[in-house]
């Protein structure tokens, strides 16, 4: 994001426009013809496109950067009363010298930074995104873009997962476990998906009155079902009261 040995705004936003074009890059241009008082053209300008990256790889990056405005740094860019989908980025440089927002639609890319001529830190973290907001909002209005979301390629497939392992989710294992349930669907290109079931929660039936395992002759009102999380940890985390304990390899003994 900084300037110095950095890319230029219309590098970046042209390679963002490359993400929104499907993985196609385009050479940005300043015009596309000139006409004399006569309608004559004087001159005409062109630009070629070159694929630069898969359009599934287009796409998942796209879905992952229409949460930064729906839900993470760039909420202030969302548009108020136009329902076309929106993706981008926000950016700062250290000690505030540099904000930048970059972002699309399935109609225009735009991108904007904001600084002084030298690295002086800034105190409003967000006047850019509003400025981005309303140049944007203007435009669609202006050109009559109608509703809109961005086109999802053939060839991504969705899954439902373990957020723990990231292989497949388990019903009655994943959605069941103890903390929470662990489940959500999640984009891929095709080939890519996980094809192996969860391999990180397992399902024990525990004795109520011992804490061990339950054996067959533990009173069935006695005893629960419960999904634990196997996970190895060197530190105290947020899993750590839902892993398998020792107490669970072994039998309960007060039923034998």
């Amino acid at each position: 994001g900084g300037l110095t040995d950095g890319v230029t705004n219309l590098e970046l936003t042209a390679a963002y426009a490359s993400i929104a074009n499907g993985g196609e890059y385009c050479d940005p241009i300043f015009y596309t013809k000139v006409v004399d008082h006569n309608g004559n053209v004087l001159l005409e300008n062109s630009t070629e496109s070159t694929r630069v990256m898969k359009s599934t790889t287009a796409w998942l990056l796209t879905d992952a950067m229409e949460d930064v405005v729906k839900e993470g740094t760039g909420k202030t860019v969302a548009f108020d009363d136009l329902n076309i989908a929106e993706a981008g980025k926000t950016g700062t440089t250290s000690g505030n010298t540099d904000f930048w927002f970059e972002g699309f639609t399935p109609y225009y890319t735009a991108g904007i930074w904001t600084g002084y001529d030298i690295n002086l830190s800034q105190e409003d973290g967000s006047y850019h995104k509003v400025m981005w907001k309303e140049i944007m909002e203007r435009v669609h209005k202006v050109e009559n873009r109608k509703e809109k979301k961005f086109e999802i390629p053939s060839n991504i497939v969705n899954r439902k997962i373990c957020t723990k392992c990231g292989n497949l989710a388990v019903e009655g294992l994943c959605d069941a476990a103890a903390g929470g349930a662990t489940v959500r669907t999640e984009f891929f290109a095709k080939g890519t998906e996980p094809v192996k079931n969860c391999t990180c929660h397992v399902k024990y039936k525990v004795c109520n009155s011992s804490g061990m395992l339950a054996t067959e002759n533990c009173p069935l009102s006695n005893t629960y079902y419960r999904v634990y999380l196997k996970k190895e940890e060197s530190s105290e985390t947020a899993d750590t009261p839902n892993l398998v304990s020792g107490s669970l390899h072994s039998f309960c003994y007060i039923h034998g």
